[in-house]
């Protein structure tokens, strides 16, 4: 077994990357700067980069995600152009693009070769005029397309007839096992299938959309239901659905993409054991549903469970032995077993939590005419929905394709975005103060300039994306206490200060265990989730640690195949 592998978490604020001051003209020459663009890049020398130069590829040349900066962008670039026999680079043909803040982006397409297979890549150059007057490359991101005559991951068949095609393996080895049929299980599956990798897809409850429709009643994405869309052309929701879709909706739309694309999923099925033989580079998997035990092969496993969010984590007092002796007369019960506040209607409710979930379900039990109480500790970043939305439309949006838009929005640096973020971000609570001003008079403590990047990637969330329920805490409709919880009497809480908070029902929106390890383990064992590193929040070069990295298995070179857990 090899030695485990971790990664160093490290703060936003330490890893490299920053806005550049410029401003570009307004009779700009694009066709002649498109032409410096190439020129530069097939012809580069470190004075052609700026000194806060960012280089992030995907794939293409480092076969990862990673980032670069400064200095370090000239030097890896010319050796990996060398490694990767990359051809020369040339414009795409898309119209190059002015950035309000101050830079052109120019489209490039390249190839490089990954052993005798040839990689169509493709990027953006961000260029601006330096301080001195002269053009100078700022960022550059890189990503691999496809592998020529193998087809391409954003372009799916809807047809079911190809499905047995591209889904039996006569090695009796499979591509990939993937396990979990969420958003994140479903979009491997239909880039694998457009790929004619062979793959199964194990989703442990009986239909596809289900870990969607099983959730509480009153979900919705705060998100806009552009922004879910899964692989392939076209709209995953159809155009009358809501905006903000409800999770039954959700879970509709996974199912009817599965259907339209013809996923190889086995239903109801969970996955019992998985082994790895280095010998051969070949996971064992066994597979059992309600009727029968299934023992398949393959040279990859991707786990698609969740990022941590399968194992749910109480406060002490809120443990089932502690909710006995206490003689708590009413229910406590985690967010994740929530469905809805109906049967307490009229009722005193409680919920633990100011996070999204914790926000969803004090609404919930506000309109079933319940008497709620959000239990606050530390300050919460509220950003308004309408902030959200209005950056995810500009991408996402009926008619723009998806994978366009992934690649406008997902190629950026992490820190790079962040930045930009932030700034928008900060901008908008200066310029509405009130709406923040409101929610403290109520009781609320409020992180107003919250840091969106490190909620998402560092913290797992914490923040609340305001799709209503603010306005309500504000018009009292959900009140705030802002006191730590010592226990439970028959009644209800008892609060630090003594005091009784009275309670009928009490649901710790508290989170879950974010170790990946802790969930994987359940499906590879515990000496193999012992070698994975950790999974979630930013290494040194601002990318998400365990993503798109070898996972706790030896790697093999690509003639004996690949197996990992990630």
């Amino acid at each position: 077994m090899e030695p485990a592998q971790r990664t160093a978490a490290v703060p936003f604020d330490k890893i490299p990357g920053s806005l550049p001051h410029c401003h570009l003209p307004d009779d700009l020459n694009i066709p002649e700067l498109e032409s410096l663009v190439v020129d530069k890049l097939n012809h580069l020398n470190q004075s052609d980069l700026t000194s806060n130069a960012v280089w992030r590829d995907q794939l293409t040349f480092t076969g990862t995600y990673r980032t670069f900066y400064g200095d370090q962008v000239f030097t890896e670039l010319q050796s990996l152009r060398d490694q990767k026999h990359c051809s020369a680079f040339r414009l795409l043909g898309n119209p190059s693009r002015r950035d309000r803040h101050g830079w052109l982006d120019v489209d490039i397409a390249f190839e490089t070769q990954v052993g005798t297979a040839k990689a169509l890549g493709a990027g953006t150059v961000s260029i601006l005029a330096d301080a001195d007057g002269q053009w100078r490359i700022w960022m550059l991101r890189t990503w691999m397309e496809n592998f020529e005559r193998h087809g391409h991951p954003d372009k799916l068949e809807s047809k079911a007839a190809n499905r047995d095609r591209i889904t039996d393996s006569s090695s009796g080895v499979y591509g990939a096992v993937i396990v979990g049929a969420g958003q994140a299980g479903l979009s491997t599956a239909g880039r694998l299938q457009a790929l004619n990798v062979p793959y199964v897809l194990i989703e442990r409850n009986a239909c596809i959309g289900d870990v969607w429709r099983n959730r509480y009643d009153s979900l919705k994405w705060h998100t806009s239901k552009y922004y879910g869309n899964l692989p392939g052309d076209g709209q995953t929701y159809p155009a009358e659905d809501e905006y903000m879709l409800p999770a039954k909706r959700i879970g509709a739309g996974h199912q009817s993409w599965a259907e339209i694309y013809g996923i190889n999923a086995w239903t109801g099925t969970n996955v019992k054991t998985a082994e790895f033989d280095k010998r051969s580079s070949v996971w064992t998997i066994v597979a059992k549903t309600s009727e029968d035990e299934r023992t398949i092969k393959a040279r990859n496993l991707v786990i698609c469970v969740g990022p941590g969010h399968a194992t749910p984590v109480l406060p002490e007092w809120a443990a089932a032995d502690k909710v006995k002796q206490s003689g708590f007369k009413g229910t406590v019960i985690h967010g994740s077993k929530y469905k809805s506040s109906l049967p307490w209607a009229g009722k005193r409710g409680v919920v633990i939590g100011t996070a999204n979930t914790a926000h969803d379900v004090a609404e919930d039990m506000a309109n079933a005419g319940m008497e709620c109480t959000m239990i606050q500790r530390g300050k919460t970043f509220v950003i308004p929905a309408e902030w959200l939305h209005a950056a995810e439309d500009v991408n996402y949006n009926l008619k723009g394709s998806t994978a366009a838009a992934d690649r406008q929005t997902f190629t950026y640096p992490n820190k790079i975005m962040r930045e930009l973020t932030n700034s928008a971000v900060f901008a908008g609570v200066d310029a509405t103060s009130e709406r923040f001003d409101a929610l403290e008079r109520a009781g609320f403590k409020v992180d107003r300039y919250g840091d969106t990047y490190s909620y998402l990637y560092i913290r797992f969330g914490g923040h609340y994306v305001d799709i209503g329920a603010s306005q309500r805490i504000v018009d009292g409709e959900i009140k705030v206490v802002s006191k730590a919880v010592k226990g439970l009497s028959e009644d209800g809480l008892i609060l630090e200060d003594g005091s009784e908070l009275p309670a009928d029902l009490i649901v710790a929106c508290t989170g879950f265990n974010h170790d990946f390890r802790v969930d994987a383990s359940r499906i590879v064992g515990r000496e193999v989730a012992d070698q994975m590193d950790d999974y979630w929040g930013m290494d040194a070069e601002g990318e998400i640690r365990g993503l798109a990295k070898k996972a706790g298995c030896e790697y093999l070179p690509p003639s004996h195949g690949s197996a990992s857990a990630c």
